[in-house]
């Protein structure tokens, strides 16, 4: 009985621990693309929490990448074909901040 209850205390800490530092999803990731074209982002917390903003940033000094909304930001490809990261640093309703990134592939 002692063992189930402290399996129950460290499992009810585990929870609790990853609720307070929710991380962050990009979706689509991994994504292709041609060079010189456009693909939206958009941020999601894995505890289901609101994102209130996010900052977007990108490698490639050739490519682009510009909010348009809360969770969601428009990537604009350049013409160097090479492997870059779609960086969001975020914050939820309730001010918890968490970072994701996307990778992307241009062809």
């Amino acid at each position: 009985m002692k063992h189930a209850l402290l399996c129950l205390v460290l499992l009810a800490s585990v929870v609790s621990a990853s609720a307070a530092n929710p991380t962050i999803s990009i979706t689509p990731s991994p994504v292709v693309l041609p060079s010189g074209s456009v693909q939206q982002f958009t941020a999601s917390f894995s505890d289901g929490s609101q994102v209130q903003s996010c900052a977007w940033m990108t490698t490639g000094s050739l490519n682009a990448i510009q909010s348009t909304g809360a969770s969601t930001a428009t990537f604009a490809a350049g013409t160097l074909k090479a492997t870059y990261i779609v960086q969001a640093n975020c914050r939820n309703v309730n001010g918890v901040p968490a970072t994701g990134i996307a990778v992307i592939s241009v062809n």
